[in-house]
């Protein structure tokens, strides 16, 4: 348990409590604008939140907390901005609470590991992040509607969009669903770069309908090329890296090189570092006798594996999923090439120069 995080977060509710109490004696007049009820809860979610923290275990479910917190703030911020004479902040926020309590509920929910079934898990983010999304749509019409401006709705929903369908991915293995997950920053990068055209360009090429639609195809075009191309690659490296699963039947003997292919597997099992097992192969396969051919097919599926990149923005839930997968991977490959040694060379004749 970590004690600090509590007693900060102790410290910072009784100063909150002091200051509204006190604001009058503090600055000469009052300027927050909260009752009894909302002050309590306040500092109560405040503790509560902190003591959550404070525990390593449980640490995640804090953010449970955050739209509680962020709602009793905002009541008690457009109360005391009603108070001073701001009354139409007041009623815009009143008309958007609900689907604003309903944005940072689901953003928090998407975050929490309730599950290690990468099934339910990816389920449940992206269900919170579909609905994180539906919900911006109404903030930002709702807020676009009110002062005239050029609503950010579309572009918000695609966002989240993105974000629920590449975690989905999550769920499944395979190339399609590896390459799902990397092109979301890529994604990401055209919705923000088709948002600004949208409501920046645009307007100033209105009597220049041409160059908007060239701009436009341009954009298009680049994407298509672009995913296409990726997705490509994709199942080219997967073929590359296809290695039949394998139990191990058979014991390595304990000597020095096997204590040295040993060491390369773990090495390479728990971080993915493929050197010192190329190495230890290598050596073992040429003091044995083995030809190039042989040994370039023994060593291939090592020699071209690669870890998928844990994707821009990533939930803490998502990258703990693609880790495992990951290391079930190279697991893989190292039973692939063992079962492959254990076929092709004589163990007995192996041994250290």
């Amino acid at each position: 348990m970590r004690v600090s995080k509590l007693i900060g977060g102790i410290f910072t509710a009784f100063t909150i409590y002091f200051i509204i109490l006190n604001q009058v004696l503090i600055f000469g007049k009052s300027y927050i604008a909260a009752d009894e009820s909302q002050t309590l809860s306040l500092v109560l979610l405040i503790i509560l939140y902190s003591f959550i923290a404070s525990i390593e275990r449980f640490e995640q479910y804090r953010l449970i907390l955050i739209p509680f917190l962020l709602i009793t703030s905002f009541d008690i911020l457009f109360n005391s901005l009603l108070l001073v004479g701001y009354p139409q902040y007041y009623l815009i926020y009143n008309s958007l609470r609900l689907p604003l309590t309903i944005f940072v509920g689901s953003i928090a929910f998407s975050y929490i590991t309730f599950s290690t079934n990468p099934l339910y898990q990816s389920a449940i983010s992206a269900a919170s992040l579909t609905i994180a999304g539906v919900s911006s749509y109404v903030i930002f019409s709702g807020l676009s509607s009110t002062f005239g401006v050029p609503s950010l709705a579309i572009p918000s929903l695609a966002l989240f969009l993105i974000f629920a369908i590449t975690s989905l991915s999550n769920a499944y293995e395979g190339e399609l669903a590896e390459w799902i997950r990397s092109e979301r920053s890529f994604l990401i990068l055209i919705l923000a770069i088709l948002t600004f055209y949208t409501l920046v360009i645009r307007p100033l090429l209105y009597d220049r309908p041409g160059l908007a639609n060239f701009f436009e195809w341009v954009v298009i075009a680049f994407t298509l090329i672009k995913l296409s191309r990726d997705f490509r690659r994709g199942i080219e490296v997967d073929e590359r890296e296809i290695v039949k699963k394998h139990r191990l039947q058979n014991k390595f003997v304990k000597d020095e090189l096997f204590s040295e292919l040993e060491f390369g597997e773990k090495v390479f099992i728990d971080g993915g570092t493929k050197v010192p097992l190329l190495v230890a192969l290598i050596k073992a396969l040429s003091n044995a006798g083995v030809d190039t051919v042989r040994i370039e097919s023994i060593i291939t599926p090592l020699v071209y594996y690669s870890d998928e990149r844990v994707p821009l923005l990533s939930f803490p839930w998502e990258k703990k999923i693609i880790e495992k997968k990951n290391k079930r991977r190279r697991t893989e490959i190292v039973e692939g090439v063992r079962k492959r040694l254990m076929e092709e060379v004589d163990l007995k004749k192996i041994s250290i120069a």
